[in-house]
């Protein structure tokens, strides 16, 4: 799927001002009302209202994003942009202090009830 700048802003456009979850397959990332939302460098500020205290949230730029029906799905899985069998020379090479804890994850974004706040 084309990452294009653009496409990813127009993605986020649903969820502004809608609670949202942020959450990976084991565990919930942050909660919260989205408030806005800015693209800067190689990374994604979300700003959240979280019990009337706004704050800040960055996720690193995904490498392809899927949109669904309340849901957005951000990849952060290496395959996306490396081949199977330069993947495990590549990920020798990563330099694993800095490395996100969200990569080789997928990071689901979805709009929650009131209730579940």
């Amino acid at each position: 799927m084309n990452n294009s700048l653009e496409n990813v802003t127009d993605y986020f456009k649903p969820f502004l001002l809608s609670s949202i979850i942020l959450k990976t397959d084991k565990k919930v990332l942050k909660r919260g009302r989205l408030k806005i939302f800015q693209v800067k460098q190689h990374y994604i500020r979300l700003y959240l209202d979280v019990n009337g205290v706004e704050k800040m949230y960055e996720l690193p730029y995904p490498f392809a994003v899927e949109p669904g029906e309340n849901t957005l799905t951000l990849n952060y899985h290496l395959t996306c942009i490396m081949k199977t069998q330069d993947l495990e020379i590549q990920t020798k090479l990563l330099d694993t202090n800095n490395k996100s804890k969200l990569y080789d994850n997928l990071v689901y974004m979805l709009i929650s009830s009131e209730n579940e706040l």
